[in-house]
């Protein structure tokens, strides 16, 4: 069994930034990934989107940050591995924790750092008559590329952040684009709202439930909506639609260990520390105190540095709780 200072769980932007904070310590660490690539849900569900809250740079399309954080991370050659989930956290008899991967005990770690966001996402379907039929023909619950969009006309089912963010990164190719909300108001932020609206190409259908999803046999030719208010039917005529009613979490579960949890979180101490000593946990996975946290990757960043660093004093106790600044490290 391979043997680390640190075992890192999950390969997005927190679990990456975390490996490089582990190099910047010296601390000999494994970052395990169950999905086939690092990420996260930037590369899995907004490669083509343009993130600006990520301190330092305006504007960056999510597969050119995920790729950077990945370069950043492997700055100091710590391991990487893909198809890797962990099954099941145990305690050795020494103290040290052995991680369970793909059902099989794999490595021997000192300390943990859990970064796997709030689980596996699977996104939430309408559960309506024609939408497994024409799914990935004209059925999307993401937006990794624009071309099935170039001259289409566009139902985005949901007027919240996502189904606005992908509005806008189609709206340039599209010929036109509804938003079909099922309340009354829509959810999104003011500017993405207004950003879609000023194109002209944009128009907005409120309290309307989607009932079945309508095709040739090959590809969508509308959608079949109901007005919430009077009950009445239409069909909306498109050529395609974007389902963006949010996301199912598949939770962090292990059966040898047991983590006291807060408003589905794992509660963490001013350490970053979980309920089970040497266990620590960041980013959106962990809270602190009852306050809600903002889901930035600024904030999961913060974080990743601070629980590091308290790593490396929990495995090296005369070790300073403070990290060097990068600036004086010479690469």
């Amino acid at each position: 069994m391979e043997e680390y200072e640190l075992g890192i769980i999950g390969a997005g932007p927190t679990g990456l930034f975390s490996t490089f904070c582990a190099g910047l310590r010296e601390i000999k660490s494994i970052t395990l990934e169950g999905l086939e690539t690092t990420g996260g849900q930037i590369l899995k569900f907004y490669p083509v989107k343009k993130v600006l809250d990520v301190e330092g740079i305006p504007e960056i399309k999510g597969v050119d940050l995920a790729n950077s954080l990945l370069k950043q991370a492997q700055l100091f050659g710590n391991k990487i591995t893909l198809n890797s989930k962990v099954t099941d956290i145990k305690k050795d008899p020494s103290g040290k924790f052995i991680l369970e991967v793909n059902g099989g005990d794999r490595y021997l770690v000192k300390a943990i750092l859990m970064c796997t966001g709030i689980g596996s996402l699977v996104p939430a379907k309408l559960d309506v008559d024609g939408e497994l039929k024409y799914e990935g023909v004209g059925v999307h619950y993401t937006v990794n590329q624009t071309e099935p969009f170039v001259d289409k006309t566009v139902a985005v089912i949901g007027g919240g952040d996502s189904g606005f963010d992908w509005a806008n990164q189609i709206v340039g190719v599209a010929k036109k684009i509804y938003i079909v909300e099922y309340l009354p108001v829509l959810k999104a932020l003011e500017r993405s709202i207004s950003d879609l609206m000023s194109t002209g190409k944009g128009e907005t259908i409120l309290n309307t439930a989607v009932k079945e999803v309508i095709g040739d046999g090959k590809k969508v030719t509308g959608i079949k909506i109901m007005n919430r208010k009077d009950d009445s039917i239409r069909v909306l005529p498109v050529d395609t639609l974007i389902v963006a009613i949010g996301h199912k979490a598949e939770t962090n579960s292990f059966k040898s260990t047991t983590f006291e949890v807060l408003m589905n979180k794992l509660k963490v101490n001013e350490d970053y520390q979980t309920s089970v000593p040497g266990i620590y946990a960041a980013g959106d996975l962990s809270i602190f105190g009852k306050k809600p946290k903002v889901g930035l990757l600024a904030v999961g960043g913060a974080e990743a540095y601070e629980a590091i660093n308290n790593i490396k004093k929990y495995l090296n106790p005369e070790a300073s709780v403070f990290g060097e600044h990068s600036t004086n490290i010479k690469l």
